[in-house]
């Protein structure tokens, strides 16, 4: 590929990962907006657990997946191997996610209807290929197609959803047009890269399983720690407390969305490019780290000089307890999206043990600093709980980095 060409693809890509992440966003306000506020902390919990679920059944996939379709795209045995290996496991995973869904059944009946509703935003992330068009650096007719089904759910929602007693479809509908445009991906890539069926046995299962594991962990460690005080604040039966936690948490989340989507970018050059030499990729860590510093300070700013006009534009109403939280984490999107480089780091290294232990210890401070922040009885400080957590994240991932880096 020459310089014109991949200029137009990283242009064309990063046009489309923009406006699926804005689509994404857009999706806060419409929600709040025609379900109510106390009934959008409701949908944002159930949505928590598709994402939870979600994590478990891909299994890692959207990780090593990665590598394997790049460093295989040019043999189509291997190729076919790698894709039919992680939809079996995921199909394997998914069966086993109905039996979690019928424990919430008898351990929390008020959440299972809308747990139930949330299933097709899980089904629509086993199908999802993502790992292969990231592998494979081709990325556009993925975006493309996930931006439609993003401003189909929007249309959905502002057509159907019409109070909060509607509101336990909301993720219902998110997840319908997503499983319909991801089933059409997986068909294209059979088709254009002819990948035939292979039948994976129990000895290719049983070490992909255990290969993935320590990620698997990790991400679900990351998910928990997310939306474990989540869940706490849910329990508590406070509505509108819940509901300025999730608009801040949603907030948030959306950043992360971008930082993801920029990870996904610059993860398969940044794997070459160690490749090629570990002193090149330190070179690119520190060009990247500039550049982030400069443009999420600017975020971390707009976030704490100007928290009303945020939540005023994303709430259907004012909530003073949101304008709060959003001043606490102003410098979450800063520091996540420094942290990322460092994942990224651990990840072309393929130290998944090391990401593993760190998505642990950060589970377990996440677990104590609810409790404390519980006991203490003070809602006003909920909002320091993302910040805390991020910012323990740092020092530990430079702590292993420093190991990793004396083994090289």
């Amino acid at each position: 590929m020459n310089n014109r060409s991949a200029i137009q693809n990283f242009a064309n890509l990063s046009f489309l990962q923009a406006a699926n992440v804005l689509a994404q966003i857009l999706l806060i306000p419409i929600i709040a907006h025609k379900a109510g506020l106390i009934e959008f902390g409701q949908i944002m919990v159930a949505a928590s657990y598709a994402a939870m679920v979600s994590i478990l059944i891909n299994y890692g996939s959207n990780q090593s997946g990665v590598k394997d379709v790049a460093l295989h795209r040019a043999d189509r045995s291997l190729l076919s191997q790698t894709f039919y290996s992680i939809y079996y496991t995921r199909g394997l995973l998914l069966l086993l996610s109905f039996l979690l869904l019928s424990v919430i059944f008898f351990v929390s009946p008020s959440h299972y209807r809308h747990f139930l509703s949330a299933n097709t935003i899980i089904l629509a992330e086993m199908l999802n290929p993502f790992f292969f068009f990231v592998g494979m650096q081709q990325l556009f007719l993925y975006n493309l197609s996930n931006l439609i089904a993003k401003i189909i759910s929007a249309l959905l929602i502002l057509f159907f959803i019409t109070s909060s007693k509607e509101g336990i479809w909301v993720n219902f509908l998110i997840g319908i047009p997503s499983i319909l445009a991801n089933l059409f991906l997986m068909l294209h890539i059979i088709r254009k890269y002819q990948l035939f069926h292979f039948m994976v046995s129990f000895r290719e299962l049983k070490k992909y399983v255990r290969t993935n594991f320590y990620l698997t962990g990790n991400n679900a460690c990351v998910q928990l720690q997310q939306s474990y005080f989540l869940f706490v604040v849910s329990s508590m039966g406070d509505g509108m407390i819940l509901a300025a936690y999730s608009l801040t948490d949603k907030i948030i989340w959306s950043f992360r969305m971008l930082i993801i989507s920029f990870f996904n970018t610059i993860y398969p050059r940044a794997a070459l490019r160690y490749q090629q030499s570990p002193d090149a990729w330190k070179q690119m860590k520190r060009k990247l780290s500039y550049l982030i510093s400069i443009l999420f300070l600017a975020v971390a700013l707009v976030l704490f000089f100007f928290p009303d006009t945020i939540i005023h534009i994303v709430s259907p109403e004012s909530n003073a307890m949101a304008t709060v939280y959003l001043r606490y984490v102003a410098l979450v999107p800063l520091i996540a999206a420094l942290n990322s480089l460092n994942v990224a780091d651990l990840l072309i290294k393929q130290q998944y043990k090391y990401i593993f232990i760190i998505a642990v210890l950060l589970l377990f401070i996440a677990i104590l600093f609810a409790q404390i922040l519980i006991s203490l009885q003070q809602p006003g400080l909920f909002g320091l709980y993302l910040l805390v957590i991020e910012c323990s994240s740092i020092p530990l991932y430079l702590y292993f980095i420093r190991k990793t880096n004396q083994l090289y």
